[in-house]
């Protein structure tokens, strides 16, 4: 319906462009529609049927209103106001009612209409449905959302490496702003022994290929190097040609350093388990080398010659009880026997030990911090430490330099200080005793495997590669830490820090204990799977006028006691043996027995095997080899306990 009556055109060229222009009205993908300024719709397109879903049978003399929801009626009005003072509303959007009472959006573009006289009769309106662009718009939001607030750092770049999106995550991780880099060379944060790598890469996803997961390293502001795994994917136009590369970025630092100590935890699990079992077996050899070496050495008739032979076999045994002793400790399985002493006294009473042993070319300068420094330790592992460091040491100046051992006291705040597995130190007062050489330092790379059992950087034949592996196991075990500075060229400080404890109340020591022999005859059962241990052991106790019982296993040891009615006053059994060992043996002992002493031996004292609470009474634990006069002097102290308590 016109807006005003006219004749028709009486030039047909006039006639041919009114049917061109309908034409291109009802081919529009818009909707066309106009009304009049009281919002009568006068006409109704093709485009208009198909986006609200009315024909133009049932929208033509229709009000406008039918299309808007009540809520947006005053918005309309608004509009049409306008267009009554000659304004045009261009480009806004708007919620419009499908016949189907569904909402959606439109962009609206509302214009005048005039008659042949210039006045304002209507208002004609070009609608575009404009759900898929919002919807678009909407997931492009979400998108940037996701991208900005993304723990991963996600970058963007064309395929010669130029940077075109840099995200928060980015920013935090490099150290650089996406200011700084947009626009910049992707390859500003690479290594440069790495940038083949970022052009093989880049190579691949102008391909088509995506690359998922490639850990790599990339450089932070400053300079330093860090792990990144990367997932690259190819950037493609609208016609579908690859113009660029997205790369999802993550920092594995911290996973690859936890990954790499429980690969060296595992391997020095498995190392342990077999030095142990080594140890083990190794001790038990040593023991009856040992013993029968002592058997030997009582012979009045030994000629000179053959005395200091038997000398340096003794010598020999005890350098190979250490070896195996170091064993134990790198692997964390020594048996410690914690006492609390000052580690400035200890250090002063060892200096001139390890003066001695290491030679003059290499002066020891001790440097003591103030006070007494009192530590929860033992006392031999303290010196074996020492001496391993103080070796390494001097080696570290091929045996010319100058070596300084130095205290003091340390105060841990939270988060402060690392160690060498690169954790925090838990926060309280420590005791530090740091050894530092002049010598030339450690190369970087060797730093992270210093502490690696067998692991050394000396010629063939002057190194086993466990003076340091043992350090570590034994301040582990002592509850303490270890920290490295080195640098080649400026000599190398390994600074121990152990917890300090409480300063220990004075005791009455009495005097050595005296051992009346003759008075402490009685029956002692010797447990032990090692024929040679069972027969060094009970030719021991023998001399000293001990009836002696021997079993090859806890069950063998039981059959025994069973004949006998029970009647030992002792048994010494080892720890770990095939069969009934020791502790289940123990077990036994304390259900039938309860009041029968015991003392533990073993060359390999396993925690597994080993509980904290031992079942049994009087009992004490001899670590093999063990000297004659030591097992003696045990023996006669249990049995002088068990005697006093029984009477």
């Amino acid at each position: 319906m016109p807006f005003f009556k006219r004749k028709s055109p009486e030039n047909p060229e006039v006639a041919l462009d009114a049917a061109r222009l309908a034409a291109i009205v009802q081919s529009s993908d818009d909707a066309i529609v106009s009304k009049t300024l009281e919002g009568v719709i006068l006409t109704w397109n093709t485009a208009a049927e198909r986006i609200f879903g009315y024909s133009a049978g049932e929208m033509i003399g229709a009000s406008i209103y039918k299309l808007i929801p009540p809520d947006l009626h005053h918005e309309e009005v608004e509009v049409l106001q306008r267009i009554t003072r000659g304004e045009s509303v261009a480009h806004y959007e708007a919620m419009r009612l499908r016949k189907d009472g569904t909402l959606f959006p439109v962009e609206l573009t509302v214009s005048p209409v005039r008659n042949s006289k210039g006045t304002i009769v209507g208002a004609a309106s070009v609608k575009r449905d404009v759900t898929e662009r919002r919807r678009a718009a909407e997931t492009s939001s979400r998108l940037a959302a996701i991208v900005a607030s993304s723990d991963d750092a996600i970058v963007s770049k064309t395929l010669d490496g130029m940077v075109l999106d840099w995200n928060a995550a980015a920013e935090r991780m490099y150290g650089v702003s996406a200011r700084e880099m947009i626009g910049r060379s992707i390859y500003t944060v690479v290594p440069g022994d790495l940038q083949h790598e970022e052009a093989e890469i880049l190579n691949r996803v102008a391909q088509g290929e995506h690359v998922a997961h490639y850990e790599t390293v990339r450089l932070r502001a400053g300079g330093g190097r860090f792990d990144i795994s990367l997932t690259l994917s190819p950037i493609r136009d609208a016609g579908g040609r690859i113009i660029g590369a997205s790369s999802i970025q993550r920092d594995i630092t911290a996973s690859k350093r936890s990954e790499e100590a429980l690969r060296q935890a595992s391997k020095m699990e498995a190392i342990g388990a077999l030095a142990g079992g080594l140890a083990h077996d190794f001790n038990n050899q040593l023991y009856a080398v040992s013993g029968f070496a002592h058997f030997i050495a009582r012979d009045a008739g030994l000629s000179p010659a053959a005395r200091a032979d038997l000398l340096e076999i003794q010598k020999t045994i005890e350098r190979m009880a250490s070896l195996t002793r170091q064993l134990l400790a790198f692997s964390r399985q020594q048996v410690l026997s914690p006492e609390t002493l000052d580690l400035n006294a200890a250090v002063q009473d060892t200096r001139v030990m390890l003066q001695r042993l290491i030679g003059t070319g290499s002066p020891i300068e001790l440097t003591l911090g103030p006070g007494p420094k009192w530590v929860r330790v033992d006392r031999a592992q303290l010196v074996q430490v020492l001496l391993n460091l103080v070796i390494n040491a001097r080696d570290a100046m091929s045996g010319s330099g100058r070596i300084e051992l130095r205290t003091e006291t340390l105060e841990v705040s939270p988060g402060h200080l690392f160690d060498v597995t690169q954790a925090a130190l838990e926060p309280g007062a420590y005791a530090e005793l740091a050894v530092r050489d002049s010598g030339e330092g450690i190369p970087a790379h060797h730093l992270p495997h210093i502490f690696e059992p067998f692991y050394t950087t000396k010629e063939v034949g002057l190194g086993t590669g466990l003076g340091l592996a043992t350090v570590e196991g034994v301040v582990s075990q002592s509850g303490g830490r270890i920290l490295v500075e080195s640098a080649v060229g400026q000599g190398t400080t390994i600074r121990i820090l152990l917890p300090l404890s409480a300063e220990p109340a004075p005791i009455s020591r009495p005097g050595g204990l005296v051992r009346t022999r003759g008075e402490s005859r009685g029956r002692i059962l010797v447990v032990d799977d090692e024929d040679a241990v069972r027969a060094v052991v009970a030719r021991n106790l023998q001399s000293e006028g001990y009836e002696v019982l021997r079993a090859r296993d806890g069950r063998e040891a039981l059959r025994e006691l069973e004949e006998i009615g029970g009647a030992v006053d002792l048994v010494i059994t080892d720890l770990v043996m095939p069969g009934m060992g020791g502790v289940q043996l123990a077990r036994e002992l304390t259900q039938r027995y309860p009041d029968l002493p015991l003392v533990w031996m073993s060359g390999h004292p396993r925690e597994k095997e080993f509980p904290r609470e031992m079942p049994g009474k009087y009992q004490t634990f001899l670590m093999k080899p063990v000297a004659h006069d030591v097992l003696l002097d045990t023996v006669a102290r249990v049995l002088k306990e068990a005697r006093s308590e029984r009477a």
